[in-house]
């Protein structure tokens, strides 16, 4: 059965790629190389495979296993194993995203755009307070990297908004419980924060105010309760808005027309509901020339924070280096040039330094 049915490429609960069946070559079986790349490929693609994996995690979460694939399980949040201690950081690399971001720093200020590093705690680093004390518990409470960075940060003389210090006040209000994203209630304090930002260093422009942010009704499956099956029981929730008064728009994905929405209606299960999920690039206009343009950049924690700033500008663009390899950042500057541009990175990749740490300068 495993030979003759159709080989999937990706697996959804695992979020990721599957093994490609090796060519076969002589000198690969002489180096010992050949079969394991076979043997790696029958345990990704074995019939039955899913079944399997989740009858097993059916069983570690009736035994109070407490970690289930890579995943801490408390008693209610899902956290990632690191399995290391996460007490150092790699400097070069630091230093590699510093000196990036200066010199485009520069490049906006003699441009007249503004330029300001938005960070963000990722879900884990909220709720570190969660793990088991006997599971390296101090490892998950340093926080050298992120102090060493902002203060890099500083001393270069670029803008930057550290979201902890606002978020912190409720991360029971601002996260998610299965998902490693903030919802839409943290997203919503980040744009209000921003917006105050903006308006008092940069341009002047409209803030939304007094959303009515209300549940979504369909089930959550969060991208760590995914990598269980579904299987870890939570209230945890998506969330949507209603404008008191809507802002009409157009909406291109990667230089093509689509639905003028925000949300999508047949992801409600899923942290994608958010703008669709990761785009190259998404331009929407507003139609109100008065306004000004920003550009956001940064990976999925844009997305449910682009379903509300787009509301304040006449147009936003957004791109993801992940997937965007038309331009680099100042080939694309030179064609759009933007009033503001906003670099969203959460705290766990301040210092990757490929992606949207690149921003196609590799």
């Amino acid at each position: 059965m495993t030979l003759v049915k159709e080989p999937a490429t990706t697996s959804y609960y695992e979020n990721r790629s599957l093994a490609v069946f090796p060519p076969f070559g002589m000198q690969e079986v002489l180096e010992g190389e050949y079969f394991p790349q076979v043997e790696a490929w029958i345990g990704d693609h074995l019939a039955g495979r899913d079944q399997l994996l989740k009858l097993n995690t059916r069983k570690e979460l009736a035994l109070h296993d407490p970690v289930i694939s890579d995943t801490v399980v408390t008693e209610d949040v899902l956290l990632p194993y690191h399995g290391t201690v996460l007490n150092h950081y790699n400097e070069e690399n630091m230093t590699q995203e510093l000196d990036m971001l200066q010199e485009l720093n520069e490049y906006c200020s003699r441009k007249g755009i503004g330029f300001l590093y938005v960070g963000i705690p990722e879900q884990s680093n909220a709720f570190r307070d969660r793990y088991p004390s006997w599971l390296n518990d101090s490892s998950y409470r340093d926080d050298s990297l992120r102090t060493d960075f902002m203060t890099g940060l500083a001393e270069r003389g670029i803008d930057h908004l550290e979201m902890a210090q606002y978020l912190s006040a409720d991360y029971e209000k601002f996260y998610s419980k299965t998902d490693h994203h903030y919802n839409l209630y943290g997203a919503y304090e980040t744009y209000l924060r921003i917006m105050e930002y903006v308006n008092a260093h940069y341009r002047t422009a409209p803030v939304t105010e007094g959303l009515e942010i209300t549940p979504v009704e369909s089930s959550f499956l969060g991208s760590r309760n995914r990598k269980l099956f579904g299987l870890f029981q939570s209230d945890d929730r998506l969330y949507t808005y209603t404008l008191a008064d809507p802002v009409p728009f157009e909406r291109y994905d990667n230089g093509n027309p689509v639905e003028a929405t925000v949300f999508a209606a047949d992801r409600q299960n899923m942290y994608n509901y958010y703008m669709g999920g990761d785009v190259a690039e998404t331009v929407i206009h507003t139609n109100r020339p008065e306004l000004p343009d920003v550009l956001v950049v940064g990976d999925s924690f844009t997305n449910a924070l682009e379903t509300i700033l787009y509301t304040s500008f006449d147009e936003m663009r957004s791109l993801d280096f992940r997937h965007y390899t038309e331009k680099s950042i100042y080939d694309y500057l030179k064609e759009y040039q933007p009033d503001v541009i906003l670099y969203v990175r959460d705290d766990l990749s301040y210092i990757v330094t490929d992606g949207n740490g690149g921003l196609g300068l590799q």
